[in-house]
């Protein structure tokens, strides 16, 4: 079994398991669920001894004895695999030729891959606000016996953190779906993507706009476009930048592990 190169290691913060394992499978639908390793083993043993005749008064006289020994053994050793996210995702990413450095020669559906990106959370307070809310925090606000936490929950359903990430001068977008439970893989949070440097394993989509990536509540709330206002220095009226990102369909955030 090959060992794994130290480059290769990672700790998984998050992965969207089956598209990545649907893709995996795309590329190759065999699944190795164990691996036998042979091993050859030979023994020699060479033996000299020097024999002097014991009738000696009679005559002297010498010997010389030579003895090859061989033995082959082989040992068979079945390793079985264990299969997890880690390692379908690891097929996966041997797979991907797009990263930041060849970004501009890209074409809409190639599994890219970004390292060392840091990213930002998108719209923040409101973010925290609806995380609360999916979490049960309103159920207990009764009007007229309707929950109001109850009745906010099903706008929420297609909610997605949204975030930014950026390196040297590229910006990323990507964004995750807000589930209550089991957003993240190892029990980490939203907040510790934001932390260091980490890496985006995903599906190029061309260059958007926060705006562009819309949900139920945003639509309701008719925030559906967030751009950046500034003020025109010769006008002194509010202008609207639209600020244009790669956005990246995420299947996956990993961290570098060094040893």
């Amino acid at each position: 079994m090959a060992k794994k190169k130290k480059s290769d290691l990672f700790c998984l913060y998050y992965i969207n398991f089956n598209k990545v394992f649907e893709i995996a499978m795309l590329l190759d639908n065999k699944v190795t669920t164990g691996e036998e390793i042979e091993k050859s083993s030979n023994h020699s043993l060479k033996l000299a001894a020097k024999l002097k005749n014991m009738l000696a008064m009679v005559f002297e006289g010498t010997a010389d004895i030579g003895y090859d020994y061989s033995n082959g053994s082989q040992l068979r050793k079945t390793v079985e695999i264990k299969m997890t996210n880690s390692v379908v995702l690891k097929d996966l990413i041997e797979e991907v030729k797009l990263s930041d450095k060849n970004i501009y020669d890209a074409q809409e559906g190639q599994l890219i891959l970004i390292d060392d990106v840091n990213l930002s959370l998108v719209n923040e307070e409101e973010t925290r606000q609806i995380k609360l809310v999916k979490q049960g925090v309103l159920d207990r606000f009764v009007h007229e016996d309707i929950s109001l936490g109850e009745v906010m929950k099903p706008m929420l359903n297609d909610y997605s953190y949204q975030l930014t990430g950026k390196k040297g001068e590229d910006n990323y977008l990507i964004k995750i779906p807000a589930n209550a439970d089991n957003e993240f893989e190892n029990n980490y949070t939203i907040d510790d993507l934001l932390l260091g440097k980490v890496s985006l394993i995903g599906i190029y989509n061309g260059l958007k706009s926060s705006g562009d990536l819309k949900n139920t509540f945003t639509y309701l709330k008719g925030t559906e476009a967030r751009e950046d206002q500034i003020l025109d220095s010769q006008t002194g009226e509010d202008t609207n930048i639209i600020e244009q990102y790669h956005y990246i369909d995420i299947l996956a955030i990993t961290q570098k592990i060094h040893m």
